[in-house]
């Protein structure tokens, strides 16, 4: 059975820290792949780039890794995405053990998840976590808590984090400034020639 690392999100834009800490899961629970699913319209997010542009721009940072895949189960629906029917149909599709990727700051926003529990038996958390982070006994809390009401299972890796945000680099992009090595350059060009996040 593939062993399938999930890592969602808006990737407005995707940038280095992504495909880094997805490379290095990857290779820390030695997982066959990892499918980037871009969001379509979140219930959290509200994105002024369309799905289509994102996903482009998720499909040019990975073309030259096989082990990197992308999905357009959330970008194609049109509707709000809702992790626990992504999985179901991503597992439709590509049967396996899945490891959802999320950051430690997203331990404290699972037990708002639609159906968490119905997804926990779904998936298995991995939580990126900084080597430095101070508030460990916080996240030990709140991974007890999420044990004892939904039955969630969240391993937590130490890695490597990339200390940039896309709202960071948008802000950069919009007064022209550089964002080289920040994001690879063919998505860099990619947004030059669509004139991405000028106007934000």
């Amino acid at each position: 059975m593939e062993k399938i690392g999930i890592l969602g999100g808006t990737f407005n834009p995707i940038h280095y820290g992504h495909l880094m800490i997805s490379e290095y899961l990857r290779d820390e629970l030695n997982l066959d792949k990892v499918i980037y699913v871009p969001t379509g319209y979140s219930p959290h997010k509200i994105n002024s780039i369309s799905a289509d542009i994102r996903y482009k721009m998720v499909e040019i940072a990975i073309k030259n890794n096989d082990n990197f895949q992308i999905s357009d189960v959330e970008a194609k629906s049109g509707e709000i995405s809702y992790s626990v029917n992504t999985v179901k149909k991503l597992k439709e599709n590509h049967p396996g053990e899945y490891f959802f990727l999320i950051g430690s700051d997203t331990i404290f926003q699972l037990k708002t998840w639609r159906k968490l529990e119905e997804l926990s038996k779904e998936v298995h958390f991995v939580a990126a976590l900084r080597p430095e982070y101070l508030e460990i006994d916080k996240i030990d809390e709140e991974i007890k808590y999420l044990k004892k009401n939904f039955n969630t299972q969240i391993t937590i890796i130490n890695g490597p984090l990339y200390q940039v945000s896309s709202t960071e680099l948008r802000d950069r992009i919009k007064t022209k400034k550089s964002v080289r090595y920040l994001i690879p350059d063919e998505v860099i060009r990619f947004i030059r020639e669509n004139n991405l996040y000028r106007d934000e």
